[in-house]
């Protein structure tokens, strides 16, 4: 049998081996860059993956009603009429319209807040175009409206006492007398919590303590008063 005669090994000249490399380096893709963080020994180490995927853009939302009252008195609103049938027939009239006031403040905190908020929204992010050259005005108007909100808020806090107060069957009641308030004054103002007479009086003692006391806590004339010693 013949042998058979060995392979001769394949042979490259310099330039050929220069000619393949150089296609390798086309064809190879480039590897990706590599971001570093430096340690607390000094040293580098590759920075995470998930630090370097761009940041999601955030939208922050106008605060609703909801959020300014801690409470959605629209929700409420809702359910009114489920309610009204659980209420006693000598107190519907006074239920229905502290359920019509409070509807109707609501739109009114609702009004202010959101033309305050817009106001707001603008000049945070540096948009003057819609404001006229009195900077002062519009400032003066924006407080208003806030000052507004607040009284209103503390309204829609009384409304809402009412009716509690009326599902307790304690409505009608004089918080400060305990006699009953005549129909006269709760039509006129549902929410109350006095007769006329308790209010009166309320107030009264609140205007002798006011002049009393003075904001500071010293006397109405200004200031404490000092004895003289000096029998003069």
């Amino acid at each position: 049998a013949q042998r058979a005669k060995p392979a001769k090994p394949a042979a490259f000249s310099l330039d050929e081996v220069l000619a393949i490399a150089k296609t390798v380096e086309k064809t190879s893709p480039a590897p990706a860059p590599v971001a570093l963080i430096a340690t607390k020994s000094g040293k580098t180490a590759p920075l995470p993956a998930h630090a370097l995927q761009p940041a999601k853009p955030t939208t922050v939302r106008a605060a609703s009603l909801a959020d300014i009252l801690g409470f959605n008195p629209k929700a409420k609103a809702s359910h009114a009429a489920n309610e009204e049938d659980a209420i006693p027939d000598k107190f519907k009239r006074y239920y229905k319209l502290l359920i019509e006031l409070r509807n109707h403040v609501t739109g009114q905190v609702d009004q202010h807040s959101e033309e305050t908020l817009k106001r707001s929204a603008k000049e945070d992010s540096g948009d003057l175009s819609s404001y006229g050259t009195d900077g002062g005005t519009d400032s003066f108007d924006r407080d208003f409206a806030l000052s507004l909100v607040a009284n209103e808020q503390e309204a829609l806090a009384e409304i809402e006492a009412a009716i509690q107060r009326i599902k307790a069957g304690t409505y009608g009641v004089c918080e400060h007398t305990q006699q009953n308030i005549n129909k006269e004054r709760l039509i006129a103002v549902p929410f109350t919590r006095y007769t006329a007479a308790a209010m009166k009086e309320i107030e009264k003692t609140r205007y002798k303590v006011r002049g009393q006391t003075g904001i500071l806590g010293e006397g109405e004339e200004g200031g404490p008063k000092v004895e003289d010693d000096s029998g003069e």
